[in-house]
């Protein structure tokens, strides 16, 4: 489209330029002495000064033209600013909420491990129950020792469940 446009501007262009040459030529053979020419050119003194108005305010328009399209300019430039404060906040509010997610995840994990664990210790602490343990059996400290550890796991899930409720100890 750009092209297109230029070829035409280019072509106007070559035709002023042959008028204007053929004109002068014409003049120049067809009138017999300077003087003579001097008094055909004054003729169009007139025009010559409506084609520079023409021209000036011309100018003006273009100016005007300009004038409107910085104004466009700024204000699309407002609304530019205007829409990166948004999409700024939206990417905060979405990286709180990401992280908000990722400490979900975290505590499902840690809940996950803690049940798995927990779970396990029991298995093996109702199997030690059910058989009977002289009080020298070395089967007893792992008996003492799981219970601790259920005991403290049972603690870990009760402090997850506050800090998840929001409950004071």
């Amino acid at each position: 489209m750009e092209s297109r446009h230029f070829t035409t501007v280019a072509f106007a262009a070559i035709c002023i330029l042959a008028v204007q040459v053929a004109f002068g030529l014409a003049v120049f053979f067809l009138l017999p002495d300077w003087p003579t020419r001097g008094q055909f050119g004054d003729l169009f003194g007139a025009v010559n000064a409506t084609f520079s108005g023409l021209a000036f305010a011309g100018l003006i328009y273009a100016i005007l033209l300009q004038r409107e399209d910085l104004a466009l300019q700024r204000s699309e430039l407002e609304l530019t600013r205007q829409e990166l404060k948004r999409s700024a906040a939206a990417q905060e509010q979405s990286e709180i909420a990401l992280r908000a997610q990722a400490e979900s995840s975290a505590t499902s994990a840690r809940l996950a491990a803690t049940n798995f664990l927990l779970a396990e210790y029991k298995k093996e602490l109702d199997a030690l129950r059910t058989e009977a343990l002289r009080a020298n059996d070395p089967r007893l400290i792992r008996k003492s020792e799981l219970e601790r550890r259920v005991d403290v796991l049972t603690g870990v899930l009760d402090s997850v469940y506050r800090n998840i409720t929001g409950e004071e100890p």
